[in-house]
């Protein structure tokens, strides 16, 4: 399936640009504004990635959501993760900005900017480098998707 974004529509609207695509490849429309409605707001900007909130919201939609912090991946091996994230969905932050994954071929990190649509390539080690200032992985899972793969989360590593 292919990825469908709509830029972010407001300056703070990252998380919800990719959560909409996420959403939208599966054949839900959310819009963004629903979606930060449903999200916390952060202390400075944007919105929380790792809160009761928008895993509830994911689990309504019927998605399985879990955050990783940079170095806090399953076996530390950061690269099953963004496998893992292929085969199903994924987020990725850096900093105060959120990409959605588009493929990984390691090296090679493929990652659309919702700021304005388009691709970033990422070096796998360069984008390691760059999460050490605040980032994080989020694993997505469509509960109804028919994707046949272990589910992953923090507290059970492969299930």
């Amino acid at each position: 399936m292919s990825i469908e974004l709509t830029v972010q529509e407001k300056r703070d609207y990252c998380v919800c640009s990719v959560l909409q695509a996420v959403f939208r490849k599966h054949g839900l429309e959310i819009s963004q504004e629903e979606i930060a409605g449903n999200l916390t707001h952060g202390e400075e900007r944007g919105f929380k990635i790792d809160d009761k909130r928008i895993r509830e919201f994911f689990l309504r939609n019927g998605f399985i959501y879990t955050p990783f912090g940079e170095d806090e991946t399953p076996f530390n091996e950061p690269d099953g993760l963004l496998k893992e994230m292929q085969k199903h969905d994924g987020i990725i932050g850096i900093e105060n900005h959120v990409y959605l994954l588009e493929t990984f071929q390691d090296p090679r990190v493929m990652l659309i900017d919702p700021k304005d649509g388009q691709e970033v390539e990422k070096n796998y080690y360069q984008l390691l480098r760059e999460m050490k200032n605040g980032g994080f992985f989020g694993l997505i899972i469509n509960l109804y998707g028919g994707k046949d793969a272990n589910i992953i989360t923090k507290s059970s590593g492969v299930q």
